[in-house]
Formats: C-alpha cells, structure tokens, sequence
C-alpha cells in the first residue's frame, strides 16, 4: 500500500494546529525541550514556506537554498496570524507537491536525494512527527501511525537522516568506527547499521568536537573486526519514533505501550545512544 503524501501532510499539519490551539503557547515541548508550544507551531510553518519556495523556484543549487533560506520573513506575534499563516504555507506546499513528480531534479540539503521525491518523503514524516510532538505537548495519547508510514519513516532515518550527517563531517576532522548495531524490525528486514565518531579542534577559534554518525553498512563483513556490537529491535512503529529521538512516546500509543529492547555490548549501546541523542527537528 502506498502512502499518499498530500493527503497525509495534510492531514498531520492540520492536527498539529488544532491540538495547539488548544493548550498554552508557552508549553514545553517534551521531546523538544528548547521549544514551546508556538515555537513549534512557527517550525512547522518555516518548514513548509521553505520547501514552498524552494519547489516554486526550482532550486538546485546549495548556493540557490541559501539564498532562500536568508529570505525568511519574521515570525508574527499574534496567535490568530500564526494559525492563517500556517495554513496557508501547508496549502501552498500541497499545492506544489501536487504538480511535480517525485523523478524531478529539485534541491535536498542530502546530496544523494535531491529529487522532489526525496522533500515529498520527507515532509510526509516531518508533519507526523511533529503532529506527535503536538500530542505529547498537550498530554494527550499519540494518534495511530499507519504501519506503511512508520516503516518509511525507520527507512528514512537510516537512508537519509543519518548517512547525511557524513556530508557535514569539517575537513580539519578525523573520523573513526566505534560500534555496528542490528536495526531488527518485526517482520524481518534486519540491517546492520555502522556508528563513528568525528572529532577535532576548529581552526578558527580552537573548538573541539567529538560526534557520532551513522550509517547502514552494505554488508556485515563492512564492520571492523573487533568493534563492540549490539541489537535494537521492535515493532516499525517502535523503532521510527526511538529513530526520530521521540521514544518518550513510546508510552503514549492510544493501543498501549511499545518498546525497543536493546541488547549487546556495552560500549556499543553507549555509541548507538548517543546517536540517538543527536535528535531530528
């Protein structure tokens, strides 16, 4: 069964926007704790007025991206203009979604996707996302995720969210494998994914980084000899949210709690946590 982006955007933006209308614009988000209420809500609308423009112009370039990105306009201050703002930056996304096929050459912050399909993929699991940080900020149990969109959401964490960071690695760093641990939903579809870490001193001003990474590993014999391993496993819909760092909702499933049980080496867990903790907005 394939998932209908349009529909589904949607259908999860205009959730978000009515679960947030309906709580204190100052509430924490839980799994977004530098964020209130409305500072998701203007996310969401920065979001789509992006990827608006950046499908309207038909941008290619990362020199292109920029420049519509240094064109944002201010955040309105009241409640009522944010709500019609945010309505009319879905409908304009959809409205550009719609036209184009997913084969057409379009700009991607990852430089192996930059297709419209990959902003259609993206935005289908971006909107889902945050319409769960909605529900989680108003204390209110997860509305369902369909099976398909949650295993598109796991295979959109382990193809796109993760491998990208490799694209953003400093050229003054060093990188080196700390940990391989098997990504096992139910159902089968086992991968094995491989975990480093970046680290150095930035030249210009002597700040030092050390960060982990990832990404799948073709073939099981791509892991170094000797690196600590581990497992992850559970249900599609499990494992997507502890991929996207919202396993906090995990105990908000409006069919009862999930879980991913995670088992190995020590070290390994404590690389694959890490990761983990890096976070996707």
């Amino acid at each position: 069964m394939s998932i209908d982006a349009i529909a589904h955007i949607e259908q999860e933006a205009d959730r978000l926007a009515t679960v947030l209308s309906a709580i204190d614009p100052e509430q924490q988000v839980p799994t977004c704790p530098d964020w209130t209420a409305v500072d998701l809500l203007w996310h969401l609308i920065e979001v789509h007025e992006f990827w608006v423009r950046i499908l309207a112009d038909r941008t290619t370039t990362d020199e292109e991206a920029m420049a519509i990105e240094e064109r944002g306009t201010p955040r309105p201050e009241g409640q009522h203009e944010l709500r019609e703002r945010r309505a009319a930056a879905t409908e304009a996304l959809l409205a550009q979604l719609s036209t184009r096929a997913d084969e057409e050459p379009a700009w991607f912050w990852y430089s192996q996707e930059r297709t419209v399909g990959a902003t259609r993929r993206m935005q289908t699991q971006e909107a889902t996302i945050h319409r769960v940080d909605a529900e989680l900020t108003a204390g209110l149990p997860l509305s369902p995720i369909s099976p398909e969109v949650a295993a598109a959401g796991l295979e959109h964490v382990l193809h796109v969210m993760w491998p990208a960071g490799y694209e953003w690695i400093p050229d003054w760093a060093s990188i080196r494998p700390v940990a391989a641990v098997e990504i096992r939903p139910s159902g089968g579809g086992t991968r094995l994914l491989g975990i480093s870490r970046w680290s150095g001193t930035r030249p210009r001003d002597g700040k030092t980084f050390d960060a982990p990474v990832g990404r799948l590993l073709a073939d099981p014999a791509d892991a170094e000899e000797g690196l600590p391993r581990a497992t992850a496993s559970g249900s599609a819909l499990a494992l997507d949210l502890w991929a996207w760092g919202r396993a906090a909702a995990l105990d908000h499933l409006a069919d009862g709690p999930d879980l991913v049980e995670i088992h190995g080496d020590p070290a390994a867990i404590m690389q694959l946590e890490s990761l983990i903790a890096e976070g996707h907005d």
